[in-house]
């Protein structure tokens, strides 16, 4: 018989999501991703178009960032689903008795596809996860850093869920909600890292993104999308992408598009050159897609650089330098730091916990 454990990684295998956080976390069993979305349920289009394309455009993962509340409802929708690509659904996360919440969006690619009875399913097991973290009735079963190139490392948690008819469910999150008012604190003093910039043209809007590195207190670092403060305001009457549309441009962007050709632009000082290319999405739709880098060091992983490291760790062809223990959120877990080096020549330090210890 299968632990609780197998099972979890079995089910996990199936999922595929955008990554919210970074390119680095394009592997990350689930993105959840801070959104304005129910602006468009609002009819509220301006919050709409510039946090959507800065969540979503950013291409980065990240843990949607909620404040604590005593009573929250949970309300998961089903959007649609992506030619060829996953189920989106969005999980809204309202305060009882108000219209302030946050909802964010994600999507699952299960073998053999989803009925109208297992959409269903699918969604009310969406909504029982999110209360069920709202009580955090979980188990943390693992935790992993990773550093590229020695830079600050990043902290993912893997949270194992038991629903109520007994099924294990397995989540990723990553240090951001519990970072949130310190994150605040670093951008209001201008402390963090502008690493590159994103830009999408589509019905006559410009949406730029920034993708920012913050340093937190522990010394790990967390990367994320923010809106370009110093973009001009929506023009009324701007037409918008849908939920299901951000994400099929997502993963086009990871295949790559048609190349229009280089410019250089200013941002926040600085000159930077964009690369941008077109894409067609299956309903016809043209989106125009730009990106450049402000900073040049190696600071994340690509898509196909998380999966070479995956196989390498699936292998254990790597260096296992200590291992050692430390308290994660007031439990002993030991960890074991390995060292990978990719093919072209990236080194990964990459450490391990699960629960337990030696004292």
């Amino acid at each position: 018989m299968k632990s609780d454990n197998e099972r979890i990684e079995e089910f996990l295998k199936g999922i595929v999501l955008p990554e919210y956080k970074s390119d680095g976390h394009a592997r990350q069993l689930r993105a959840q991703i801070l959104s304005g979305l129910q602006a468009r349920r609002a009819g509220s289009g301006t919050a709409l178009w510039w946090k959507t394309a800065a969540l979503l455009l950013g291409l980065l993962g990240a843990a949607a960032m909620a404040t604590e509340v005593i009573i929250q409802v949970h309300r998961c929708y089903f959007e649609g689903k992506i030619k060829d690509g996953p189920y989106i659904f969005t999980i809204k996360s309202e305060n009882a008795g108000t219209n302030e919440g946050t909802m964010y969006m994600t999507g699952v690619s299960p073998e053999g596809g989803l009925d109208a009875a297992g959409i269903e399913r699918q969604r009310k097991d969406f909504e029982e996860v999110a209360a069920l973290k709202q009580r955090n009735a979980r188990e943390l079963i693992r935790v992993t850093d990773t550093a590229v190139k020695g830079n600050p490392p990043v902290r993912m948690f893997l949270y194992k869920y038991v629903l109520s008819d007994g099924r294990p469910w397995g989540s990723n999150e990553s240090e951001l909600e519990a970072a949130e008012e310190q994150i605040a604190s670093l951008r209001q003093r201008g402390q963090r890292e502008i690493l590159k910039v994103s830009v999408v043209e589509f019905g006559g809007q410009r949406a730029r993104t920034l993708s920012c590195r913050y340093v937190l207190s522990n010394g790990r670092a967390v990367t994320m999308p923010e809106a370009d403060p110093e973009q001009p305001a929506e023009r009324p009457g701007s037409v918008h992408l849908t939920s299901v549309q951000w994400m099929e441009l997502y993963q086009a962007s990871l295949e790559g598009g048609k190349f229009l050709g280089s410019t250089q632009v200013q941002v926040h000082g600085r000159t930077v050159t964009l690369q941008s290319y077109s894409f067609k999405l299956s309903d016809g739709t043209v989106v125009t897609r730009s990106e450049g880098q402000l900073d040049a060091s190696k600071r994340d992983l690509s898509v196909a650089q998380w999966q070479e490291l995956n196989r390498l760790s699936a292998a254990q062809k790597g260096e296992t330098l200590e291992t050692y223990e430390e308290d994660v959120k007031g439990k002993p877990f030991k960890f074991t730091r390995v060292k990978y080096v990719l093919s072209d020549g990236t080194e990964v330090i990459q450490s391990s916990g699960k629960p337990g210890s030696g004292r």
